[in-house]
């Protein structure tokens, strides 16, 4: 049976990542360009991570680029880039309007210094001491993070769990309880790679630009069921 989302008893994820799979076939299907299905996805951030932390969730990290997309063909890579550009500003307003601190991870040197300054801007307008936090990931990639961690943590003269997780994107971040990914394939495709290691991964053909809120309360209720053991009996 699943859970009641409006019990007080409900247990809801501390931080989802959400690998947004699926853009390109939703345009496929429809007979449109995959530059339709990407424009489609954007357009579907805002209102499934809005109702993802009225429901409580604390943090929310959106694969939205990874390191591999640039090796897709340039035309598309340039539509990405121009979305994110012309986007992400519009796509965040209402996030931050409620409260939230919106945070880019990832190699952003990769982008053009326009794009790089609108990073920086959206970051800007942050306020101190938001509760909730909406992690962007762009040009980001888990191997690449990994690395990134090892070697400040080899700055830093002692290599432990402590230094090594100062030198990931999601540090100070709750520990990543629950990853969705959409579009049917079931692989986390570089994503969060040390963060997953006892996240509660969750499977939907659903393909992104469809994917709404009915379909996340459902996830979150069948998150609720599930037992948690993290190695233990």
């Amino acid at each position: 049976m699943k859970s009641d989302l409006s019990s007080e008893n409900i247990r809801i994820p501390a931080h989802i990542g959400i690998i947004m799979d699926g853009n390109g076939r939703w345009a496929t299907n429809r007979h449109l360009p995959r530059t339709a299905g990407h424009r489609a996805g954007v357009k579907n951030i805002t209102p499934v991570v809005s109702h993802a932390l009225e429901k409580g969730v604390r943090c929310v990290t959106l694969y939205a680029f990874s390191t591999e997309n640039k090796n897709r063909p340039q035309t598309e890579v340039k539509t990405l880039v121009g979305l994110i550009k012309k986007q992400l500003k519009p796509m965040t307003r209402e996030l931050l309007a409620r409260g939230a601190r919106v945070i880019v991870s990832g190699d952003r040197s990769y982008f053009p210094d326009d794009v790089q300054a609108v990073l920086a801007e959206v970051e800007s307008e942050n306020t101190d001491g938001a509760a909730q936090t909406v992690n962007i990931a762009l040009n980001y990639g888990g191997r690449a993070e990994i690395l990134r961690a090892a070697a400040t943590a080899a700055q830093s003269g002692e290599i432990t769990e402590q230094s090594f997780e100062r030198g990931l994107y999601t540090y100070g971040m709750p520990e990543l309880d629950m990853i969705i990914r959409t579009g049917g394939e079931k692989r986390l495709s570089n994503f969060l790679l040390y963060q997953a290691a006892y996240s509660e991964l969750f499977f939907t053909d659903t393909l992104w630009p469809d994917f709404g809120t009915a379909e996340l309360d459902g996830m979150l209720s069948e998150f609720n069921t599930r037992t948690r053991r993290f190695g233990k009996l």
